[in-house]
């Protein structure tokens, strides 16, 4: 028996051999340090704008802002709170894994009281960041990098009886430098077993963001391509697939 399995962004597709589209896509939620970051709700976002010409501002209290995902964007934005005195502008010293980057303008809300955020230029990297405003230094927040697959399957797999092949396809991690999406070089083949997501094989990319795995599996199980979160790259995954 031939089955088939494509997996992409929330449909059911029927090909010619059984068939199960699925979603597909980064998992990019918001996500903060343990020093909890209270950002606004997209539903109701405040705009932001600099300071005036007035009195400079100055911390009054802590800031805490919330993670961003670097894209092929110039600048990514991170929005969180703080309390300041004066009406003025205020300049935010940034480090990146410890290293100062540069300054950069904090941003206030003038329809959310306490809101604030700060735009950081892409190509200062990805990983651990701290403002610091007039010796007021921040909690640590991450700006990750952007994972993502265009293609319009990024899974696919194929049974030939217990033979089943696995292929992934254009899974890429933007460049923070160039903008650009780069092959992400590896990716977690995952199977759904005991209740439980089990990494099965690790499969290596080529330059295009894509590869195979080929095996032996007489039982059917759900699968999944997934790529893990950590402080310099978001969370990528397919949905669950049917079993095959």
């Amino acid at each position: 028996m031939r089955t088939s399995t494509f997996v992409r962004a929330g449909v059911i597709v029927t090909a010619s051999a059984l068939a199960f589209g699925l979603g597909a896509g980064p998992v990019s939620a918001a996500e903060t340090s343990s020093a909890t970051a209270t950002a606004p709700a997209a539903a109701s976002a405040p705009v932001f704008s600099a300071g005036s010409t007035g009195t400079a501002a100055v911390p009054a209290g802590p800031i805490r802002l919330g993670s961003g995902t670097i894209t092929s964007n110039a600048t990514t934005r991170f929005v969180g709170s703080g309390q300041f005195a004066g009406g003025g502008g205020a300049t935010a010293t940034v480090t990146v894994n410890g290293r100062t980057k540069g300054a950069v303008a904090v941003l206030f809300s003038q329809s959310s009281p306490g809101a604030i955020a700060v735009d950081i230029p892409r190509g200062w990297g990805s990983g651990k960041v701290q403002i610091n405003v007039n010796g007021t230094v921040s909690n640590t927040f991450y700006a990750r990098k952007q994972v993502r697959s265009k293609a319009t399957y990024p899974l696919k797999i194929r049974r030939v009886n217990s033979s089943v092949t696995f292929r992934a396809y254009g899974v890429k991690i933007v460049n923070p430098r160039s903008g650009k999406f780069q092959s992400i070089k590896k990716v977690k083949l995952q199977q759904f077993k005991g209740g439980k997501w089990k990494t099965k094989k690790s499969i290596r990319l080529n330059s295009a963001g894509s590869g195979k795995y080929k095996t032996s599996i007489k039982k059917k199980y759900r699968y999944r391509i997934y790529v893990p979160r950590t402080s310099s790259q978001e969370k990528f995954s397919t949905i669950k697939t049917g079993k095959i």
